[in-house]
């Protein structure tokens, strides 16, 4: 049973990562470098197709998408937190604060809807880790384009 949980694990780990690749190599090809602010706003628009004029999920290419809204939310996610923190708005710090309090949220009920028509995914251990590993990859895009964070940031908003 154990085995098998691991396995599941790993397995949805790999889709991320592999969505993730494909959504880079989709908007810049294996030599440009990545803007991980716009893959960040197409994957909002892609998790909530039609919303306040959003673009149709069928604009999306078929390999960019998964079914799966918890595995959807972690590459978005990712996303979010990589731009964030890379381009200097958000301090890893309080990105990690503001993360466990988004998190803390979803498992009382009170994290809000950004898309009435679109349920917030349920708290889940796959998307905490792939928002930690946006994190990690932002700190070393802020200290690779020379970069640094302010002590603290205003909240954002989405």
């Amino acid at each position: 049973m154990v085995d098998a949980l691991k396995e599941k694990i790993m397995s949805k780990d790999k889709i991320v990562w592999s969505l993730i690749k494909a959504w880079i190599k989709h908007h810049v090809g294996p030599l440009a470098t990545p803007n991980y602010c716009l893959l960040k706003n197409d994957l909002y628009q892609a998790r909530n197709p039609g919303f306040n004029g959003l673009l149709a999920i069928s604009h999306w290419p078929a390999h960019l998408i998964s079914s799966d809204a918890e595995v959807m939310a972690a590459v978005e996610h990712y996303f979010l937190a990589r731009c964030w923190v890379g381009t200097d708005e958000q301090p890893a710090w309080q990105m990690r604060a503001m993360s466990a309090i988004y998190n803390a949220g979803k498992h009382l009920g009170v994290t809000p809807q950004h898309n009435p028509n679109n349920p917030v995914t349920p708290p889940s251990a796959l998307q905490s880790r792939f928002q930690e590993e946006g994190i990690t990859a932002g700190e070393a895009d802020l200290v690779a384009n020379g970069g640094s964070a302010p002590v603290v940031a205003s909240p954002p908003t989405y």
